[in-house]
């Protein structure tokens, strides 16, 4: 038959219920006593689970499940144990979120998923990452004319964009030179710039010199005409 059960419970209330407290006492030389949840082994059915359950509430935010490790010369983990093996797969601390002792790990939603940096967000591979074949969108962008502020020069911080020509006739035969300023550029930058509106003529790209904040952009019009218009460009960069 089945064994019995056991409940520890507070009584109701029409204000605050009692809490309920379950500890053990510090110790000042050696460590103190452990705590231990188990749940028994089954033979013919599934194994049972711990369930937390914090409270509801139909007028007001939920109760929360705090999960606090200790202080000490360095802080505490919440670790993630293999049942099989009872290896450490997965540790969650105040600085670390590393599931590195697993092979997989998926993180899925039916919504949206986001992740959020107040610095530097970055994702490595010893073979790559892969887009899984979608669309990726929101790369920063940004547009300028050159000569606005300037003559010869135009500022755009953005890791790619789009260049308006100061010229607004560039002859056959002609160059056209000039600096685009972007703080995004190191003088290891990949720039990659293309004629994006040929403007009546034939304007080509005959070089991008990036240096630390600043790169130096020719272009030559080889059409036997000169531009009607001002010229655009589009530029990436890729650090």
């Amino acid at each position: 038959g089945s064994s019995g059960a056991i409940t520890f419970a507070t009584g109701a209330s029409s204000s605050s219920s009692g809490s309920m407290s379950l500890s053990t006492g510090d110790s000042s030389l050696g460590s103190s006593g452990s705590i231990s949840l188990s749940v028994g082994d089954s033979v013919a059915g599934s194994g049972s689970s711990i369930n937390l359950n914090a409270g509801s509430n139909t007028g007001a935010p939920g109760g929360n499940i705090n999960l606090k490790a200790g202080t000490g010369s360095s802080s505490g983990s919440v670790h993630f144990v293999n049942p099989s093996t009872s290896v450490n797969y997965g540790v969650i601390s105040d600085s670390t979120f590393d599931f590195s002792g697993l092979s997989t790990i998926s993180l899925a939603s039916t919504g949206t998923v986001q992740l959020t940096s107040s610095t530097t967000l970055t994702f490595s591979a010893l073979s790559g990452i892969s887009l899984g074949d979608s669309n990726v969108s929101g790369f920063e962008t940004d547009s300028g004319t050159v000569g606005s502020v300037v003559p010869g020069e135009v500022t755009i911080n953005a890791m790619a964009g789009k260049i308006t020509s100061e010229d607004t006739s560039l002859a056959s035969n002609s160059k056209d030179t000039f600096t685009l300023y972007n703080s995004r550029v190191t003088a290891s930058s990949l720039v990659m710039v293309t004629p994006s509106n040929d403007a009546g003529c034939e304007p080509i790209v005959y070089k991008a010199v990036p240096y630390l904040g600043y790169v130096d952009i020719g272009v030559k019009n080889i059409d036997s005409s000169e531009c009607s218009a001002a010229y655009t460009l589009s530029f990436l960069v890729v650090n």
